[in-house]
């Protein structure tokens, strides 16, 4: 049997899921918004089997909730459930970040070097959802780059952000980048201190950026 063809649902299942994934983070659907299985698959040109699966795999990421009976809503967090997801994140990341230092093989750094150049494409060519997606994707590198599956799952679990559509001018956007290299050379430096150094000012200034704007960015 081809093997293109074996492997072309579960192709289709991942895209869907990220894709989903991506337009909640982006803003694109409101806080609290209910969706059903039809109003995804209608506008994603989809059947409702891949919907479901994605919807289950969303609701494990904080990103849906469903409600009996109702369906499934975007879901809403309040300011201290945001901090405290921050909070997670400096301790998880940190702890995945020093043995990421220690021992990331080449093909970890590779993938980290390629989520900055595709993050550093997307700025310059002012796509939103390619720059967060290769945002979301680097801190998902270093987690894996840990070689630590208790870290990757803790990871997995974690609430994914809410970026909205408007967030992150260029400015700040080229910032992100900035970081993202500074940690990528102190991860491939086998620096496991200056990683977590500048690993915990680049989510701390994000923390400060809501303090300000009321709007999470990472």
């Amino acid at each position: 049997m081809n093997r293109k063809s074996d492997n072309e649902p579960a192709t289709q299942q991942v895209d869907l899921c990220r894709r989903l994934r991506e337009s909640i983070i982006l803003g694109e659907f409101e806080h609290g918004q209910r969706i059903t299985e039809k109003y995804i698959a209608d506008i994603m040109g989809v059947k409702r089997g891949p919907v479901r699966e994605s919807l289950l795999i969303l609701e494990g990421q904080g990103l849906v909730r469903k409600v009996p009976s109702l369906g499934y809503f975007v879901e809403t967090s309040s300011d201290n459930e945001i901090r405290d997801v921050y909070a997670v994140r400096i301790s998880l990341e940190t702890m995945a970040i020093h043995r990421a230092a220690e021992n990331a093989t080449r093909e970890d750094l590779i993938r980290l070097q390629l989520c900055c150049d595709l993050m550093r494409e997307a700025i310059e060519q002012g796509d939103v959802r390619s720059r967060v997606r290769e945002d979301i994707n680097f801190h998902s590198e270093i987690v894996s780059a840990s070689g630590s599956r208790v870290l990757q799952r803790a990871y997995s679990t974690l609430p994914r952000p809410f970026y909205g559509s408007n967030i992150l001018p260029k400015k700040k956007a080229l910032r992100v980048l900035e970081q993202h290299d500074a940690i990528y050379k102190a991860i491939s430096g086998h620096d496991p201190a200056k990683a977590s150094e500048m690993l915990a000012l680049h989510i701390s200034e994000y923390d400060k950026s809501f303090d300000e704007n009321g709007d999470v960015a990472k």
